[in-house]
């Protein structure tokens, strides 16, 4: 089922590329920029939680790992087990500074004259220390912004179709594993949030 507001002519306007008005070409490098923001950031941030739990003296008992597991296992359709729950030091240690390496990797891979190495660490770095804005940006970066960030950056470059692309706008029902269209008032907070996201970055560029 494709989501009625994303037709293919709306889409090639996401596409930055010769021929394009001044308005559609500003607005496609925005949704390229917004798109690799979020998924540096998300890395960013996994890399930041990893380094507090491995620096956290609090430590998960299997008790704990087995009531975690059970609920979860209760709530989703995902299936969980204690050891899901269970981690050292090391191992947090170990998945912080992996994390960290993609998050180092894909801001190189990513830079360009508007996409700013420098820039992005520091954007990253003030997001997640702001607990007063990003409130739908940073608990949703890591799941469906990641996946709509991801489709965009494929579109543009021509590595999917627009059925594909309309297939990944979708959300995934933890409860129950269906697929839904976005719908309008959920498609508004994810362009909301992006625009903040670019805003902020371009703040820090001035």
């Amino acid at each position: 089922m494709h989501i009625r507001y994303f037709s293919e002519i709306t889409l090639g306007h996401l596409k930055p590329q010769q021929g394009l008005s001044e308005r559609y070409q500003r607005r496609a490098i925005d949704v390229t920029l917004a798109a690799k923001l979020t998924l540096t950031y998300g890395k960013y941030h996994l890399a930041m939680l990893h380094r507090q739990l491995a620096m956290s003296e609090e430590r998960t008992t299997y008790r704990q790992a087995e009531q975690s597991a059970a609920m979860m296992n209760q709530m989703t359709i995902f299936h969980s087990s204690p050891a899901d729950f269970m981690h050292t030091q090391e191992d947090s240690t170990d998945e912080s500074i992996a994390t960290y390496r993609e998050f180092k990797w894909l801001v190189e891979e990513y830079a360009d004259k508007h996409f700013v190495p420098s820039v992005v660490e520091e954007f990253c770095k003030r997001v997640y220390e702001d607990d007063d804005h990003f409130i739908f940006f940073k608990p949703f970066c890591n799941l469906y912004y990641s996946v709509y960030a991801d489709a965009l950056l494929l579109y543009q470059r021509g590595r999917i179709d627009y059925d594909t692309f309309c297939q990944e706008f979708q959300e995934l029902s933890w409860m129950d594993g269906k697929r839904t269209p976005l719908d309008g008032k959920r498609l508004k907070m994810y362009i909301m949030s992006m625009r903040e996201v670019v805003e902020a970055y371009k703040k820090l560029t001035c």
